[in-house]
């Protein structure tokens, strides 16, 4: 639906930690703008030492989506910085587990998303 798909921030919780909000539709019309905005919060200009994907807000994801995120992990392993995917709805882990991919990234519990990224960040 026309609106309701986007990509907010990136919110510092901290420094070096950064969270994406993600919500809606993430297909091939969306998922770019996904994989852009993420690795703009992860800047090589910024200190960023782990990006929290919170995907708890996507009601539709399809392979598009899928390809955008590996995009984002292969650079930001390159650089050595960590990704986490905060509280994937189900239409994400669905997606992900029929690709045989759900193992392929560390996955944080929506309550466990602002926690996690404020106590990684002092490490």
């Amino acid at each position: 639906m026309p609106g309701q798909t986007g990509v907010s921030g990136p919110r510092f919780d901290h420094q070096d930690t950064a969270v994406v909000a993600v919500r809606g539709e993430i297909d091939i019309a969306t998922a770019d703008d996904m994989r852009d905005r993420m690795l703009a919060a992860a800047g090589e200009e910024r200190r960023t030492a782990l990006l929290v994907a919170d995907l708890s807000g996507v009601g539709f994801f399809d392979a598009s989506g899928v390809r955008a995120l590996m995009a984002v992990r292969r650079r930001l392993d390159a650089r050595g910085v960590r990704m986490a995917l905060g509280g994937p709805s189900p239409a994400v882990l669905r997606t992900l587990e029929a690709l045989g991919l759900a193992g392929c990234f560390t996955v944080l519990p929506q309550a466990q998303v602002p926690f996690t990224a404020r106590s990684a960040a002092r490490r």
